[in-house]
């Protein structure tokens, strides 16, 4: 190795003692001293080649040094090579930066989209992932118009045209931009066009940063009208962490009676009570807020001129990226109307609950006489079977006496038979005594006297035929009514039974009817309680 320069010294650490004289391949890695590559090299360099690039080659204490480089043959007159003259820069830091910036770019190429233009628009080239971010190949954007990606409408439009003229004046562009996919379909980008300039500050190409959000687009989308629906029909208004007003949507403000202007920036306190602002209960309803911990409940709320407004509402703790609170939502619905009604409801369940009580106590005394009834029914009921059963034990008593009163009317019919007999006897004995002359006036007298006897025997025997006639009609009609009497009570005690049976059915319906009041009223007492405490 012959002589060098100074600055060659410096840049590699040595001495010009240390390496004259010594080959070349000190100052290489090892490896690449001993491959075929670096035999290569100086055969080509030996016959005469010229030989120049960016070479990494090791300094005296082993450190890498990267030189941009020429190995120049020098020719003696023969032609033939004799030395070698090697200029070199030292470009270390400049490769080192060169590799980071690449690093990086690979970084980049890896994990986002990228697409490169002419200040025109034409695609210059595409990575893997915009490409399949709108499903082409390379083939098929490579010398395109950046509008294959636009809408027709905006590709033929001056904002469309301003936009690349600004380009092409160097202006950097970025935001959300909607884009069409090979397939027709919408996607969203977050992407930035990047200007870059030559050597002489001009912009030559357009390098294009961008990410695919359309997934978080659509959610976005999404919870913005489900928000929206929300906001259309509840109230809605947001706070700081210490209660101070952010915004507040139009049915807010129409439901208190406010403008934008008279809440933004107050303190939440401007629709409370007093009372209720200057309360241990207040303070800790924002402090717990200021934790995170979520509320929810009725409200009574004041309006802009004083007047009650109830609100059903929940206070809804948002958190930051570290999960910390930094603001609160209010959603909330005017429940005025509703909690009037429920104050009325409860006042007619009071009035009605009182009613009741005293129905309650009407039917237990209903429930009361009814009880007494039934019982009084029973024994009526069994009387009246026992009045039937003496009444049947009657009617064959009569029965008996008509039997009695027949066999009496016949022996009448014999004693009057008889005495028939005797005053015809009689009468023939009178007869006989007048034939007789005085001889049969003893016996005249008796006949005569047998005769009176037999004719009042036969009026006596008249009277009592008639007597017993009588007695026999009476009883047979006595027994007629006994027997209509009998069917009376017959009816009497089936009638009883059929009271006793319906009054037996009201005191089990009032019963009923008692049980089921007292759970009304229990009810109602629930029902009050409810609407009294929400």
């Amino acid at each position: 190795m012959p002589p060098t320069s100074p600055s060659f010294l410096a840049t590699f650490g040595y001495q010009l003692a240390e390496f004259v004289g010594l080959h070349h391949r000190l100052f290489c890695e090892p490896a690449y001293a001993g491959s075929p590559k670096y035999a290569a090299f100086w055969d080509h360099l030996s016959k005469g080649r010229f030989h120049a690039g960016q070479f990494k080659r090791l300094r005296k204490d082993g450190r890498q040094v990267w030189i941009d480089a020429s190995y120049n043959p020098v020719l003696g007159p023969d032609g033939v090579p004799v030395k070698v003259v090697k200029y070199a820069t030292d470009v270390t830091e400049a490769t080192r930066r060169h590799a980071d910036f690449s690093g990086k770019m690979a970084a980049i190429d890896r994990v986002q989209a990228i697409i490169e233009f002419d200040l025109q628009g034409k695609v210059l080239a595409a990575n893997d992932i915009f490409l399949g971010i709108f499903g082409y190949g390379s083939d098929d954007v490579i010398g395109q118009r950046h509008a294959m990606f636009c809408e027709p409408e905006y590709s033929r439009s001056h904002e469309y045209q301003a936009f690349w003229r600004d380009l092409g004046a160097g202006e950097f562009h970025s935001g959300e931009f909607r884009r069409i996919a090979r397939d027709g379909s919408m996607r969203w980008i977050q992407a930035s066009y990047n200007p870059i300039f030559d050597a002489d500050g001009k912009p030559y190409k357009v390098v294009k940063f961008a990410t695919d959000i359309t997934s978080s687009k659509q959610r976005n989308s999404e919870i913005k009208g489900k928000l929206d629906a929300i906001g259309r029909s509840q109230a809605v208004i947001e706070y700081d962490l210490q209660g101070n007003i952010l915004v507040a949507n139009n049915h807010f403000l129409r439901t208190l009676g406010y403008t934008a202007n008279e809440v933004i920036g107050k303190h939440h306190s401007m629709f409370c009570e007093k009372e209720l602002v200057h309360s241990a209960q207040y303070r800790d309803f924002w402090a717990d807020l200021a934790e995170g911990k979520y509320q929810s409940g009725r409200f009574v709320r004041q309006a802009k001129h004083g007047a009650d407004v109830w609100i059903f509402a929940t206070y809804n703790p948002i958190f930051d990226a570290d999960g910390k609170p930094y603001r609160v939502i209010k959603f909330a619905m005017d429940i005025t109307s509703q909690v009037l009604r429920e104050k009325l409801v409860s006042e007619k369940a009071r009035s009605i609950s009182a009613f009741l009580l005293e129905l309650s106590e009407s039917i237990s005394s209903i429930t009361h006489s009814s009880r007494r009834s039934a019982e009084l029914a029973e024994q009526t009921q069994h009387e009246a079977a026992s009045g039937s059963q003496l009444l049947t034990a009657s009617r064959g008593a009569i029965v008996a006496i008509q039997k009695s009163s027949s066999a009496v009317h016949e022996i009448i019919e014999t004693i009057g038979d008889i005495a028939r007999q005797t005053h015809l006897l009689a009468f023939n004995a009178a007869i006989e005594a007048a034939r007789a002359g005085e001889h049969g006036v003893g016996f005249s007298v008796v006949a005569n006297e047998v005769r009176k006897l037999a004719e009042k025997s036969a009026m006596a025997a008249r009277a009592i035929s008639s007597l017993i006639n009588e007695t026999v009609t009476r009883v047979d009609e006595g027994g007629r009514l006994s027997g209509e009497v009998e069917l009376a009570f017959e009816c009497i005690v089936r009638s009883v039974g059929n009271t006793t049976q319906s009054i037996a059915e009201i005191h089990r319906a009032t019963s009923a009817q008692a049980t089921a009041t007292e759970d009304v009223n229990a009810l109602l007492a629930h029902l009050q309680s409810t609407t009294v405490h929400g």
